[in-house]
């Protein structure tokens, strides 16, 4: 009986195992199959009594949200409602605003035609106003027409006088020569934007009073204008012009530069090349050039002082017949005077030497003049033939269609040819100024040594007489 009981609770529990709704083992408490079976009953009851109560939280929450889904679809219907309202309104009001507006037309007459004729007006004369030098010593005129020529209602008498007005005030701009004061992009120590005081010439011309730099208009954003200083100025007599009109006087009469184009010439003659501008197109070759011809025509022009002086002091001696060995006249001297008591072909010979010895010093320094006046052009026509490589490769590189891909090596070309030109010439005439004052210090020599001996042989002939 024993075992039997056994073999039934193990029964039991191996049911409650398989079971679906029930996981827990009978506890270690229950000794027979009534507490086994009397512990399954109590948690079925518990697990239903949690189920009605789950059953009634989602029965409580269907029944909210249908009233939240009420109340929206309720809300809604009434936006619905207010925006056709609303629609009908606009509406209403568009052919309201319809029937106003053509009613204005009406009533305007010839005036809405004036205002047609104002706005095209505005149109045409406000891009001129707005990019005019005057417009930043006359502000605000340019949003005031553009107010009125924007506007939907009709403007009054006042309002449309500004146009006219503004017009009638670039015309007395365009004569007159004044200063203001205004912001200038690019003025400052550092690029920056600064105001400055201003000086213009009508409408065309405007430059810093202090600095002397030029200012242009520029385009911003939009119609807005803005002025900019000149990122390369014009040459300097520009500015001394400018510089002669701000230190004039009232009443006096100066030269001022102007610009009729307001801006594109002075932009123009600002991208010239200056000269130091071709110096550098010149390149390497050019730079030889020119220490050719520096060294050239320093040593040409100490060699004609030098000549200039000691033939000036050769013809002193000539007057004094003072031997020494100041000049070269004074040293044939010095010769003539230690052979005097010698026979004519032996004092000749001594004359000759010395002379012979002194052409040397006299014509020092004339063959590398020379030399440097026949060199400068040969360089000259490197340089050509080194910029017309560079401009081929240029041309190989990336085609004809740019002629300023070829410009730098056309410049060097051009700008050696001119340097070598330009050495030569002076170095050809300091030659040839230096050879003929060495030719005329060399024949005052031969002269005069001539002369010593023309004398010594009549000495001679009248002492045997």
């Amino acid at each position: 009986m024993k075992t039997f009981n056994t073999t039934l609770k193990a029964l039991g529990a191996a049911v409650l195992l398989g079971s679906v709704s029930l996981l827990a083992a009978a506890p270690a408490s229950a000794q027979t199959l009534s507490d086994v079976l009397a512990k399954v009953r109590q948690d079925a009851n518990q697990m239903s009594t949690e189920d009605q109560a789950r059953l009634k939280q989602f029965q409580a929450d269907t029944a909210s949200q249908a009233a939240s889904m009420a109340t929206a679809r309720n809300a809604l219907a009434a936006a619905e409602g207010r925006a056709r309202t609303l629609s009908a309104e606009f509406d209403a009001n568009e052919a309201a605003l319809g029937a106003l507006e053509a009613q204005v037309s009406t009533l305007a007459g010839d005036f809405q035609e004036m205002l047609g004729q104002f706005r095209s007006a505005a149109g045409a004369t406000m891009p001129e106003i707005a990019n005019s030098v005057a417009n930043f010593d006359y502000k605000d005129r340019v949003a005031g027409i553009a107010e009125i020529a924007e506007a939907r209602v009709l403007p009054n008498r006042g309002q449309l006088e500004r146009l006219p007005k503004a017009m009638l005030q670039e015309m007395i701009a365009q004569s007159e020569v004044k200063t203001f004061t205004a912001v200038v992009n690019g003025i400052g120590p550092d690029g920056s934007n600064a105001e400055a005081e201003l000086i213009r010439v009508g409408v065309f011309t405007a430059a810093t009073v202090d600095g002397r730099k030029f200012v242009e208009v520029r385009k911003g954003e939009g119609s807005e204008t803005f002025l900019q200083v000149f990122a390369r100025q014009p040459s300097g007599n520009y500015a001394s012009s400018i510089g002669s009109l701000v230190n004039a006087g009232e009443g006096a009469v100066v030269k001022a530069p102007v610009d009729p184009s307001k801006g594109n010439l002075f932009g123009i003659l600002g991208d010239l090349p200056t000269f130091q501008d071709r110096l550098r197109h010149g390149g390497e070759v050019g730079y030889t050039i020119i220490v050719i011809a520096v060294i050239g025509i320093l040593l040409g022009l100490y060699k004609m002082f030098m000549l200039f002086t000691q033939g000036a002091a050769m013809r002193n001696t000539a007057k004094t017949r003072q031997a020494g060995t100041s000049n070269p006249l004074a040293r044939v001297l010095e010769v003539y005077e230690s052979n005097r008591s010698r026979d004519i072909e032996t004092l000749e010979l001594k004359l000759d030497e010395q002379i012979l010895k002194e052409s040397p010093k006299i014509e020092w320094g004339l063959d590398i003049i020379k030399v440097f006046a026949a060199v400068s052009p040969l360089l000259g026509l490197l340089g050509t033939v080194v910029g017309m490589i560079i401009t081929f490769t240029a041309i190989t590189i990336y085609g004809a269609g740019d002629p300023k891909l070829m410009a730098d090596g056309i410049s060097t070309a051009l700008v050696t040819t001119v340097q070598g030109l330009i050495s030569a010439i002076p170095l050809v005439l300091i030659h040839a100024v230096a050879s003929s004052m060495a030719r005329s210090n060399q024949q005052i020599l031969d002269e005069q040594a001539a002369g010593l001996v023309a004398e010594k042989m009549e000495s001679l002939h009248g002492a045997r007489a």
